[in-house]
C-alpha cells in the first residue's frame, strides 16, 4: 500500500501565494459558487429520495386492486388502456338492521322442528335484498340476525347525492316489509320479528381490504350504527308498562365528564322497530333535500308538542317519498332506577313511521 503524497498540494499552495488579489477573488467566488451548488444539489437529492420512498411502483394485481379501491392508486394510461371505472367515493352512509330476540326465535323454531335459517331467509334477508336497487344500497355484512348496508356517494355524480335520504327510505321500507311478513307469521303461529335500525353518516370515504375476491369495508360508521340499532334490556324493562308512542327513545346514564372523555357512544336506547339517524346525517339530509321544520300537536299520541323535519326525496327510479324526522332531547337518568333527572342539551333523531304523524304532516303539507 503506497502512502498518499502531499507534494502536489504543497505545489498548489505555493502557486496560490503567487496569485494577485484579483485572481484570489476569482478563485474565492468560484469556490463559494461550487459550495453553494453542492448544498443545493445535496438538498434536492434528499428531497427526491424522500419523495421516491413514498412511491411504490407495483405490478402485483392484489396491491393494484387494493390501492384502486382505496383511491391511492395513480394510473397513467395510454388512450387505448383507459376504461370507464367508477368515480371515487367521497362519503358514505351505513345502515344497520338488528333483529330483536333472535336467540328466542331460533330456540322456539328448533323446539317445534322448524328451520330458523329458512325463516330468517324468507322473512328477512330475501325481502330486503329486493329493495337494494331502488335505493342504491350495497350489502356490507350479513350475520344470522343482522344485516349491514351502505350507500356511497361518488365524485362528480350529483344525481346520486341523496345518500342519507335513501338510507332513511330503505330503512322505512324494510320495516314495512317485515310488518307484512309478521302478519303472515301470526296467522301461521310463527314468531314475529322486531328490528332496530341505526343510520350513521360519515363525510369521508371508507377504506377497503380484500379477502380473496371479497371486498371488506372498514369504517367507524359501522360500530356507531351498531350502537344506534341496539336496545338496552334495562331501558326496555323500565318502559314495559309505560306508553311509548314512538319506537325510539335515547337516554344518558353516565356523567358529562365520563361522556366527554371518549368518542364512543355511551347512550342507552329503547329501539324496537325504531330508526335512529345521527346528527351529522340530519345535517347532510338538509343539504340533500328541502327540509321543513314543523311543530306537531297530536295529544292522542303525546301530550307535549314535538318537532319534526320533513321533506321529499327521489329513489333511483325517480319516485318521490316523504321523510319525517322527529327531534327530541336526550334525558339524563339515574343508572339504578332509570328515573329521569333532567333533559340534557343533546338531541337525537328518529326516522318516523307512525301513521298519525304522517297524517298530521301530510294535512299541513298540501
Amino acid at each position: 500500500h503506497q502512502p498518499f503524497s502531499i507534494t502536489p498540494l504543497k505545489k498548489k499552495i505555493k502557486r496560490m501565494e503567487l496569485l494577485t488579489a484579483k485572481d484570489k477573488k476569482v478563485y474565492l467566488i468560484r469556490f463559494i459558487n461550487g459550495i453553494a451548488r453542492y448544498h443545493r444539489d445535496f438538498d434536492n437529492f434528499n428531497i427526491f429520495n424522500e419523495a421516491m420512498e413514498k412511491i411504490n411502483l407495483t405490478s402485483e394485481e392484489k396491491i393494484l386492486n387494493l390501492s384502486r379501491a382505496n383511491n391511492t392508486l395513480y394510473e397513467f394510461l395510454l388512450p387505448h388502456e383507459q376504461t370507464l371505472d367508477e368515480k371515487p367515493i367521497i362519503n358514505h352512509v351505513v345502515i344497520k338492521a338488528d333483529v330483536r330476540g333472535s336467540t328466542d326465535i331460533t330456540h322456539q323454531m328448533i323446539k317445534r322442528g322448524l328451520n330458523p335459517a329458512s325463516y330468517f331467509s324468507l322473512n328477512f334477508f330475501n325481502p330486503i335484498s329486493e329493495l337494494l336497487n331502488d335505493y342504491g344500497a350495497d350489502k356490507v355484512f350479513i350475520e344470522g340476525d343482522a344485516i349491514i348496508l351502505s350507500i356511497y356517494e361518488r365524485e362528480n355524480a350529483p344525481g346520486g347525492w341523496y345518500g342519507v335520504a335513501r338510507a332513511c327510505g330503505i330503512a322505512i321500507n324494510m320495516l314495512l316489509v317485515i310488518k307484512r311478513y309478521n302478519i303472515k307469521s301470526k296467522k301461521n303461529k310463527l314468531p314475529v320479528l322486531e328490528l332496530g335500525f341505526g343510520i350513521n353518516y360519515k363525510d369521508s370515504s371508507p377504506t377497503f381490504l380484500f379477502d380473496g375476491e371479497h371486498r371488506i369495508m372498514i369504517s367507524s360508521a359501522i360500530n356507531l350504527a351498531d350502537r344506534q340499532s341496539g336496545c338496552s334490556k334495562a331501558i326496555r324493562k323500565a318502559l314495559k308498562n309505560k306508553p311509548t308512542p314512538f319506537n325510539l327513545y335515547v337516554f344518558q346514564s353516565e356523567t358529562e365528564a365520563v361522556v366527554g372523555q371518549t368518542s364512543d357512544d355511551l347512550l342507552l336506547r329503547y329501539n324496537v322497530n325504531g330508526i335512529e339517524l345521527n346528527a351529522a346525517g340530519l345535517k347532510k339530509l338538509s343539504d340533500e333535500i328541502n327540509l321543513r321544520a314543523l311543530e306537531c300537536d297530536i295529544p292522542e299520541l303525546q301530550k307535549e308538542r314535538f318537532t319534526v323535519y320533513t321533506g321529499t326525496f327521489p329513489t333511483t327510479t325517480g319516485r318521490y317519498k316523504r321523510l319525517i324526522i322527529r327531534q327530541a332531547h336526550v334525558p339524563k337518568v339515574n343508572p339504578e332506577t332509570m328515573k329521569v333527572r333532567k333533559l340534557t342539551s343533546k338531541k337525537y333523531y328518529e326516522v318516523c313511521t307512525h301513521p298519525k304523524v304522517y297524517q298530521y304532516v301530510n294535512d299541513r303539507s298540501q
